[in-house]
């Protein structure tokens, strides 16, 4: 069956609540395989759509039972030809702090069950060229809702504003606006199995 049989919209108000809500319930009764069917299109056409060879990019790794995007694809193609990022959460600073790693070393689930490499160096945030980042629901001007424990809110604070930001969704682009604050930073980019929305051609 076609991947884009199973591709999902998020129709509702524009409440976060309801709209996160509604996505992890949608999420929740996709099958694992088509998760992972889907995830390969997302890197697939993530690495047609972007160079990011010599860059500095920021991952994200999967929450097995978030059913998320699973990112070990764009790992295992990242780690040839580019320093890869993340963030681990530092237990003494009560801080996630950005890390570089290497490629091949072994990861643990840390706070709220986020993996994390072991062994790592700790980096700076400002020193990302690319940034993918987890999401639940995406809008057509590239806000986004997440699980709601503003996590990115503070990392995506930590970036400079040249820093590119992709979102990578399982999920088509929400059909209604998602309600934001002044202070929310916006995606550039956000990828999902079939299409690639581009924020920075909006007004």
């Amino acid at each position: 069956m076609s991947f884009k049989n199973h591709l999902l919209a998020v129709i509702l108000s524009g409440n976060k609540d309801q709209l996160r809500k509604r996505a992890l319930i949608e999420r929740s009764q996709l099958k694992n395989e088509i998760i992972e069917e889907l995830s390969k299109k997302i890197s697939e056409n993530l690495f047609r759509n972007f160079n990011l060879e010599k860059l500095n990019v920021h991952l994200f790794y999967p929450i097995s039972d978030k059913k998320e995007v699973n990112t070990w694809h764009i790992h295992n193609k990242l780690s040839h030809s580019v320093k890869i990022f993340t963030s681990a959460y530092n237990n003494d600073s009560e801080e996630w702090e950005c890390v570089s790693f290497n490629p091949n070393t072994e990861f643990r689930k840390g706070k709220f069950n986020v993996p994390y490499p072991i062994k790592h160096q700790k980096e700076l945030f400002e020193d990302i060229n690319v940034i993918l980042i987890p999401l639940l629901v995406f809008d057509s001007n590239g806000h986004r809702i997440g699980y709601g424990k503003g996590i990115y809110d503070s990392i995506l604070n930590s970036t400079k504003k040249t820093c590119i930001k992709v979102g990578l969704s399982i999920m088509e682009c929400s059909n209604v606006l998602i309600d934001f604050q002044d202070h929310d930073i916006a995606l550039d980019y956000c990828q999902t199995p079939s299409v690639l929305h581009n924020f920075k051609l909006n007004p």
